[in-house]
């Protein structure tokens, strides 16, 4: 079943987000910017995971997952020709 799959949603969240910056900023409210008043230290409280929903990805695995989907959506298309 795809919904109990993490690696799935892990996959599906490196496909949504551009950049591992966008994919920190989805996970911070106005209310942190309002307290925090710096855009850098709400993400870096994302990336610790004292922020956010669930697990977050640290920026290697991103850009590991990011490549490797990438790689993937390539292949398919080569294959496709």
């Amino acid at each position: 079943m795809e919904g109990d799959d993490p690696g799935a949603a892990l996959d599906h969240i490196v496909t949504q987000f551009n950049t591992y910056d966008d994919y920190l900023d989805s996970q911070i409210t106005t209310q942190d910017l309002y307290y925090l008043e710096n855009e850098e230290m709400a993400r870096q409280l994302v990336e610790l995971g004292f922020r956010g929903s669930g697990e977050v990805l640290k920026r290697e695995e991103f850009e590991a997952r990011k490549a490797a989907a990438e790689a993937s959506r390539l292949s398919e298309k080569t294959q496709q020709k």
